[in-house]
């Protein structure tokens, strides 16, 4: 039996399987390269919020030449700054995410 098979057996050392488990994916050596479900939710809502912005600034764009209303351009200005608060707020909790992944790696 040569040194790493015996090593092999281990590789399935806690409950990575178990549903209660807050990663997604692989077994222990992999953790490290998973986000947490919550840091999942997090950036799923930080693409949403960069996606809007860029259909709203593409939309500014578009009628930067045609006669459009200033109510509306005003309101697409709002829009944005609105979605830059929430990019703002949204880092902030991906960087707690981020934190408590390390807590539970115990990193931190």
């Amino acid at each position: 039996m040569n040194a790493n098979e015996g090593s092999e057996e281990h590789l399935g050392c806690c409950a990575c399987g178990d549903e209660l488990t807050p990663f997604s994916g692989g077994g222990c050596a992999d953790k490290k390269n998973v986000f947490t479900r919550r840091e999942q939710d997090v950036l799923a809502r930080i693409r949403e919020a960069s996606l809007r912005a860029r259909e709203i600034k593409e939309g500014i764009r578009n009628s930067s030449g045609k006669e459009s209303s200033a109510v509306l351009l005003e309101e697409s200005r709002g829009e944005l700054e609105r979605l830059r608060r929430l990019r703002d707020e949204l880092e902030t909790e991906r960087i707690a995410a981020a934190e408590e992944r390390m807590r539970m790696l115990g990193h931190l």
